[in-house]
């Protein structure tokens, strides 16, 4: 089944939702307009007068309205005219149903409001294709409204669980990796060693993505912007280095550092951290065992340019048309890793509110190489 399909089938489940009032003192012209649109699943409601008609609109809040032009009490013009000066009531669609064709009576409808005219006597399908028409605008903004909600109930799921995971994993990261620096692999003996190295591992990973969900609830919430700092820029990354080196040992990779005289920058450090963070663990993880992630930085006039490059599995051609699009899943082709999108998702958000650029190249198995650049003074 198509997209397109799939989302016919679900705009009709709103069909009995949309409500459409038929308002004519003519019986029969009211018995066959119910007829016809019920049969196409709307809900009908009727009403003989126009009195009988401003208050089912304000009562009953139908989507659109089918008003005659002549009847018994207040003409369909006074109708519409007080329908569209009333803030409970301008918002709703009215197709006038006339016999008369003039073109003053045209221009005066139009002038109060109306949405359009049918000229009675009118063809069924005519009437169903006019009504389907606002009936879709009205289920594709049902769609968007739901869409929404489930998009900010997402959002709120990730910050809470990432909230309330975050301290306790982030406890358990710092304590493996204490451990990790206190003792020493000829007094533990390998395995156990290498058990740590991959406690550590895992501590960390799960950090980075309870931290991840926590950031991308944010800013899908347009709720984070960059909080600068001045900062050593080169200190940082070799921090972060650190944190990384044993997780790396595991695969014999080394991480090397190449780097000019980088003066202290204005940046949002935790931001900047993120970016790195997510940057290395992948270069890591999708890099072949043995062989060398290179960082280097250096300057360009007034701009920071951050490079690192892996030689690794690379980035398939179907990944790469999503990779900065959006959050997305993607099976990089290693049977240890598949990675959700999302951390480098975060990555380019948190570049951009620096007002810095991202950008990338990359090679099936041969390796990637992620590039950023960021102004590092102090008014931008």
């Amino acid at each position: 089944m198509c997209a397109i399909e799939k989302r016919l089938i679900y705009m009709k489940s709103y069909v009995s939702d949309y409500i459409v009032l038929v308002v004519d003192d003519v019986s029969t012209n009211i018995m066959l307009v119910n007829v016809i649109l019920k049969n196409e699943g709307y809900t009908i409601l009727t009403a003989d007068c126009g009195t009988k008609a401003l208050e089912m609109a304000r009562t009953s809040h139908p989507n659109i309205i089918l008003l005659n032009t002549q009847l018994p009490d207040l003409d369909g013009f006074e109708v519409l005219r007080q329908l569209k000066s009333s803030p409970e009531t301008n918002h709703i669609n009215v197709i006038m149903m006339s016999s008369l064709d003039d073109i003053v009576t045209i221009i005066k409808g139009y002038h109060l409001g109306v949405n359009e005219y049918i000229t009675k006597p009118f063809q069924k399908d005519e009437l169903i294709k006019r009504i389907a028409h606002y009936f879709q605008q009205y289920a594709l903004e049902r769609m968007r409204q739901e869409l929404e909600s489930n998009i900010e109930l997402h959002n709120m799921l990730y910050a809470i669980i990432s909230h309330d995971l975050r301290q306790p994993v982030g406890l358990q990261k710092i304590m493996n990796n204490s451990v990790l620096q206190m003792v020493k692999k000829e007094t533990v003996g390998e395995p156990v060693y290498e058990m740590l190295l991959t406690m550590n591992k895992i501590s960390e990973e799960a950090f980075q993505i309870l931290d991840n969900l926590s950031k991308l609830a944010k800013v899908n919430r347009n709720q984070i912007q960059p909080y600068k700092q001045r900062t050593d820029i080169v200190s940082l990354v070799e921090g972060l280095i650190a944190v990384y080196e044993p997780i790396a040992l595991l695969k014999r990779i080394t991480i090397s550092l190449q780097s000019d005289v980088i003066p202290q920058g204005m940046i949002d450090i935790d931001m900047i951290k993120t970016v790195i963070r997510n940057l290395l663990s992948n270069a890591i993880n999708y890099s072949y065992e043995g062989e060398t992630v290179l960082i280097t930085l250096n300057m360009k006039d007034e701009n920071l340019c951050f490079k690192i490059k892996d030689k690794g599995i690379g980035i398939k051609d179907e990944d790469k048309e999503l990779l900065f699009s959006r959050p997305f899943y993607m099976n990089l082709g290693n049977k240890v890793h598949q990675a959700s999108g999302f951390g480098v998702y975060i990555v380019k958000s948190f570049i951009e509110l620096h007002g810095g650029t991202i950008g990338y190249e990359s090679e099936v198995g041969k390796g990637s190489t992620f590039f950023f650049t960021l102004n590092l003074e102090e008014n931008q």
